[in-house]
């Protein structure tokens, strides 16, 4: 659920009344702004999360023949921008506790053909980057940040790249939103400009340059962009109290593991726990709390359980099945308040019979 005020309309009806509605000075606005607040040289604003992506696997021309290490445990939309690139999916599991791409699976699944490795932010925490990219010094580092916006790693933000380049969405139920849209942050003046190019139809000083696409976010997306980001501060404080609530209530509960706290940097644009008994039925517990009027979700499908991935190389992934199979995504957005974070809590003891 996305937090959405006056201002955010106010932004909106100046995009309106100005008749510009792509390529104008919010976008370049909201460029800088994303650009400064992150710490990296260049910021390019896109049409989405999986947009910027793939435009960063084209900036890098990864293609046929080539390898893209990912995590098991994420969205699909990671996998899918690899295969549309035309390189081949590998997969390596996730650690027990953060449920980030574990340096050691990785270790097991590089190969000499292994071009990239895609480390994902997983659930608003930040990967172990500096330690896969020791796994890995032969290959780029694309970071897949689409749900780690105010994330912090190694005393910097997510986003200011540890690898090539980083990649973010901007979807609704992310922490910030600008309704559809993503951004791809680097440090590299030369990527920058090429993805500046690839997409806008792979233009670039008035001559076409390259095969492109249209991957431009609307001036309208930017001004939604340009207040999100000044309320970003307000909106992660609010989603730390929701999930300090969270933990005050279920810090016993030795029958689910919870995520890591806000001491790692989270910023929990997901709240995800997992059961640890597995005679517990994790879609029975889902559907208890919805006939409760509580909406929760099953935990990310693992890559591999989709039918276009079921064939792909990978490592044992037993963390990141337990995920696929245990894991339940429990409301989680600002406008809850500790009377129905109490409600939740309780009708998710009553599901388990604790």
């Amino acid at each position: 659920m996305p937090s959405l005020g006056l201002a955010e309309e106010e932004a909106c009806l100046r995009v309106l009344r100005s008749g510009r509605l792509v390529q104008g000075p919010e976008g370049e606005a909201f460029e800088q702004a994303f650009a400064l607040s992150v710490g990296s040289a260049f910021a390019i604003a896109v049409s989405s999360g999986t947009a910027a992506l793939q435009l960063a696997l084209m900036a890098l021309s990864v293609g046929k023949g080539d390898e893209v290490v990912l995590p098991a445990c994420t969205y699909i939309a990671t996998a899918n921008a690899v295969a549309l690139s035309g390189a081949e999916v590998v997969l390596a599991d996730v650690q027990s506790e953060s449920l980030n791409l574990d340096p050691e699976s990785l270790g097991r699944v590089m190969e000499p053909q292994t071009r990239v490795i895609m480390p994902v932010h997983q659930y608003g925490l930040a990967a172990p980057v500096q330690d896969l990219a020791r796994k890995a010094p032969h290959a780029y580092l694309i970071e897949d940040a689409a749900c780690a916006m105010g994330a912090g790693l190694d005393g910097c933000a997510v986003g200011r790249p540890h690898g090539l380049l980083a990649c973010f969405s901007f979807h609704p139920r992310k922490v910030m939103t600008t309704g559809e849209g993503g951004m791809v942050t680097t440090d590299d003046v030369g990527l920058a400009q090429r993805v500046r190019a690839l997409r806008q139809h792979g233009q670039g000083d008035g001559v076409t340059l390259e095969p492109g696409g249209n991957f431009r976010m609307s001036e309208l997306a930017a001004a939604l962009g340009r207040v999100q980001l000044e309320r970003l501060p307000e909106l992660l404080a609010r989603r730390r109290q929701v999930a300090a609530w969270y933990f005050e209530r279920m810090a016993d509960w030795d029958w689910l593991q919870l995520p890591l706290d806000s001491d790692s940097g989270h910023i929990f644009q997901s709240f995800v726990v997992l059961l640890k008994d597995r005679d517990l039925s994790r879609d029975a517990v889902i559907e208890h709390m919805r006939a409760g009027h509580i909406e929760c979700q099953a935990g990310v499908v693992p890559v591999h359980f989709h039918g276009p991935y079921r064939g792909v190389r990978r490592d044992a992934l037993p963390n990141s099945e337990k995920v696929g199979r245990r894991g339940i995504f429990l409301p989680m957005h600002v406008e809850l308040n500790e009377a129905q974070v109490e409600r939740i809590c309780d009708r998710l003891r009553h599901a388990v019979g604790a």
